[in-house]
């Protein structure tokens, strides 16, 4: 899917890694080193909104803990605050990036898993994957907090005994927070993305031919979808532009077979310097096929047979697939 990729990571579940001596592409461990000195003890816990403001940028992982110093026998846990940005449906379809603090009771096994030690780098080769690390609060008796720094393995990675250890906690939710909209009511309902790239506009910044015969289009009875978006002005001509979600729905027979017939007629498209606003995708049973509404009034088919096609389009094209 051509959409702006977010900046968020669904939820905090830590990927399984550790080192391989012979997966192509692999690299010797790496990452920040553990700094000296000890943790910084905070006197009272207030929220992770408080304490963790970086969490509500949408990044669910905080890999500057496996470089925090390592917690010692001087600070005596009793409970762990876990602070994260997660995606959270609504009843009416949509769905939200929510900030949530949760709270653990039962913390001997992540307190163990913390206390060990940082296992030495490896001299061999290790996976390029990068697991998640929650950012994790500890907090003692009296209410005070720290921020304990996570072990490695030899890869540089998150001890596998914190994983797990991570994974097993048994946690309260304390706090829910609705940071931005992921997917609005309507988008879902149409069955379109709420974000898509205006692809039009970066294949035709592409070196090459572009004008290559399309492969036969569907049937005029096939399940067509329009979604339009709408491009703000920041994001026009931008290497990628990121059209926001504005309508969509089903195609009629006669709406596509009308489509169809301006499309056969269309020819190659010229240089254009002139970014669309909006445009429109059409998401046939097997391929796509974008439009764009003003600008140049170009077409792009991708996935029907062959490299991508850009065509020409017109203004009675353009009627037929905004105009609903």
């Amino acid at each position: 899917m051509a959409c702006r990729a977010a900046a968020w990571m669904v939820g905090l579940a830590l990927a399984a890694g550790g080192c391989a001596g012979t997966a192509p592409g692999d690299i010797g461990a790496a990452g920040p080193r553990r700094s000296g000195g000890e943790l910084a003890l905070h006197p009272r816990w207030e929220s992770c909104a408080a304490a963790a403001p970086g969490v509500d940028d949408g990044f669910g992982d905080s890999q500057d803990a496996l470089a925090l110093p390592a917690l010692d026998d001087r600070f005596q846990p009793v409970a762990a605050v876990a602070c994260r940005a997660v995606p959270q449906q609504r009843p009416s379809g949509g769905s939200d990036l929510v900030a949530v603090e949760e709270r653990a009771d039962d913390v001997t096994a992540l307190v163990a898993a913390l206390r060990l030690p940082d296992e030495e780098p490896t001299a061999g080769a290790c996976t390029l994957e990068l697991p998640a690390v929650p950012w994790l609060a500890l907090l003692d008796a009296e209410g005070r907090w720290v921020r304990p720094g996570v072990p490695v393995d030899s890869c540089h990675k998150p001890r596998q005994e914190f994983r797990i250890a991570y994974e097993r906690l048994r946690t309260k939710r304390i706090s829910t927070r609705v940071l931005h909209e992921i997917d609005s009511d309507e988008a879902v309902a149409s069955g379109c993305s709420q974000q898509w790239a205006d692809m039009v506009w970066v294949e035709g910044r592409m070196p090459g031919s572009r004008d290559a015969t399309p492969g036969p289009l569907p049937a005029d009875d096939a399940p067509v979808r329009v979604c339009v978006y709408r491009v703000p002005a920041g994001e026009q001509g931008g290497g990628k532009p990121a059209g926001d979600f504005q309508s969509g729905g089903e195609l009629s027979a006669d709406r596509w077979a009308a489509i169809k017939r301006e499309l056969a007629t269309a020819g190659p498209a010229g240089a254009c310097r002139t970014p669309a606003d909006r445009f429109a995708v059409l998401h046939l049973p097997a391929g796509l096929i974008y439009v764009e509404a003003d600008g140049c009034r170009r077409v792009l088919i991708e996935g029907i047979s062959g490299p991508g096609t850009l065509l020409q389009g017109t203004a009675k094209l353009a009627s037929l697939t905004f105009d609903r």
